[in-house]
């Protein structure tokens, strides 16, 4: 019986060496979603020890190959940046997967790991894309006309969603949010795209000086095409749930309302798509985005 308790115990302690050994180390990969064929292609590659601390100084190589594909290995240039991060660059030049293929000498020891990733060749169309699993939370607002407007009046249609406010002072901010829906829908009639199954959606910010009616007389102003663009208001707790939902964050100073400037796009089962950040937009990028046609 001592001698089993003994063996068990020898078993324990090489388990456990044996464990430590092979997860010495962290190493974590985050990479872009598209490339730009011709132009280099960044990594981020951090290290942590056991007890998630970065590990500096260590001497970190790679090289990526296609997934279940030979096409020839691709090395990948290294430097480090400090605090456990290692900047990788290469040049991708296919859409796919990927394996990279990363190894790690440190203190003397050698660990080599592969992490997958999957990217594609950067275009108009994806070049917003999120990856984040994101949905049309449920709502109750009311447009322009004092109409209510709900998730369901949303769904089956490509809509694009800004926050903005009729009294904004910023010659960058909702001006422009609002310009680009203009041009969009300039775009969508000189095109002769249909607009049946588009929807343009600008949120208030500032819901108590912003009624029904002043966002009617803002939209004249802006001569918007009102058949598929919604200027919407009411309580500000409908409001922030959308606004929570997306990371949109905004706060009253006085008569003014800071806010990100950000234009979202939903599928027509209102799972976000797209996330343009700033409110300046390639025009042509959110006509492609929002028609799925290139000008």
């Amino acid at each position: 019986m001592k001698k089993f308790v003994i063996f068990i115990g020898c078993l324990i302690l090489v388990l456990i060496a044996g464990c430590s050994g092979a997860n010495s180390l962290q190493v974590k990969l985050s990479t872009p979603k598209t490339f730009t064929p011709g132009k280099a292609f960044p990594m981020l590659i951090k290290i942590l020890d056991k007890q998630g601390k970065p590990v500096k100084g260590a001497k970190v190589s790679a090289e990526l190959n296609m997934k279940n594909m030979d096409h020839g290995t691709i090395p990948v240039s290294i430097e480090e940046t400090g605090d456990g991060k290692y900047i990788g660059i290469a040049n991708i030049s296919m859409n796919g997967d990927w394996v990279a293929d990363i190894k790690v000498d440190n203190n003397g020891k050698t660990e080599e790991v592969e992490k997958q990733f999957t990217v594609a060749a950067l275009t108009k169309e994806n070049a917003h894309r999120v990856t984040k699993q994101v949905a049309l939370p449920e709502f109750k607002l009311i447009d322009e006309n004092g109409k209510l407007v709900t998730k369901q009046d949303l769904l089956g249609k490509t809509v694009a969603m800004t926050f903005t406010y009729v009294n904004c002072d910023d010659p960058n901010a909702c001006p422009i949010l609002l310009g680009n829906f203009s041009n969009l829908q300039q775009d969508i009639k000189s095109k002769g795209i249909n607009s049946n199954n588009i929807l343009l959606v600008s949120i208030s910010i500032d819901p108590k000086n912003d009624t029904p009616a002043k966002l009617k007389e803002h939209a004249k102003k802006m001569k918007f095409d009102t058949s598929y663009l919604k200027m919407l208001t009411g309580e500000m707790t409908e409001i922030k749930k959308l606004s929570n939902t997306l990371g949109e964050h905004f706060e009253k100073k006085g008569s003014e309302v800071i806010h990100d400037n950000k234009t979202f796009i939903f599928n027509p089962d209102g799972q976000l798509t797209h996330e343009f950040s700033g409110s300046y937009i390639d025009r042509d990028e959110l006509f492609q985005v929002v028609t799925g046609s290139s000008k």
